[in-house]
């Protein structure tokens, strides 16, 4: 374990409000604190030593212990405290923006029940969790922008570690071909935002690369690559219309795509681009007559 990192208030100094930032930051033994009213924002809490236990009025008692982590929403009164006599080293990144509330719904992130993850991957978290912290000593709008894309990524890791282990258990007995291609389908609406190669999706129904291609094709008149590719822009042209205060590399990366990969390939498929697909947006929006 690295030194302590005192808990940090961030503020947004740039103009445009991100619909996913950093409200506070730290990691350092934990003491007792009493919540009456909740935190303000959503709280991912990480434990790198020790145990600790959450106390709530309407939902039972959870204890976390290194190698756990957990999510809060926001405003839940609740208390917590040391567990034995070990140091209990807690980090913890506050969430805030417009986005959080769905974004965790969307990666199927669990609230309010103890996430596990194995010994590397804690060390990885605690890496990523003091690059977010020192970010702050940059004071500038980029640093924020950062921070938004860097906790993206920080919750997309998790998800994907939560779901690595379910792909092979579920589908292959006495399941038809066309579930399991839903099943394949779903995996990539759930993971379209991952590093996703076609192995990967292959894998979730229990088939071979070749096997899965031609199947697939033969029942969406698409092979997967092109799916997910459809998919991906789709969820672009989706954010571009309602996160107006993304930017376009900000877009890119939340569907998983390199930012000139992504503009050639939204402009393939929508005759323009992504930044004039969402002034075009904006233009029919500012058009329509108020009620």
């Amino acid at each position: 374990m690295l030194p302590a990192l005192p808990f940090r208030l961030f503020h947004n100094t740039d103009e445009m409000e991100l619909p996913l930032s950093l409200y506070s930051c730290g990691l350092h033994p934990q003491h007792a604190i009493h919540r009456p009213i909740g935190y303000p924002t959503f709280q991912c809490i990480f434990c790198f030593g020790g145990s600790g236990t959450f106390y709530f009025e309407r939902e039972p008692e959870l204890r976390i212990g290194r190698g756990n982590i957990l999510i809060l929403p926001s405003k839940l009164a609740h208390d917590y405290s040391p567990y034995g006599t070990e140091p209990w080293i807690v980090g913890y990144m506050g969430l805030e923006g417009a986005l959080v509330e769905s974004l965790i719904s969307a990666l199927q992130l669990p609230v309010l029940s103890t996430i596990v993850v194995n010994e590397h991957e804690m060390e990885q978290l605690e890496l990523d969790l003091r690059q977010l912290w020192h970010r702050r000593e940059y004071g500038d709008s980029d640093s924020h922008r950062f921070a938004s894309t860097e906790i993206y990524r920080i919750l997309a890791y998790i998800a994907a570690i939560i779901h690595k282990d379910k792909p092979q258990q579920h589908y292959r007995n006495n399941a038809s071909v066309k579930e399991l291609l839903r099943a394949a389908v779903r995996f990539m609406e759930q993971h379209y935002m991952e590093n996703l190669s076609l192995a990967n999706i292959a894998n979730t129904v229990g088939y071979s690369q070749q096997h899965f291609q031609r199947k697939f094709k033969e029942a969406y008149g698409m092979n997967p690559s092109q799916y997910l590719q459809r998919l991906r822009l789709l969820k672009g042209a989706q954010l571009l219309e309602t996160g107006p205060e993304l930017s376009v590399g900000d877009v890119a990366a939340m569907v998983g795509m390199e930012f000139n990969y992504f503009v050639r390939l939204f402009k393939q498929e929508h005759g323009i681009t992504p930044a004039k697909y969402r002034f075009n947006v904006r233009q029919i929006s500012n058009e329509k007559p108020s009620i």
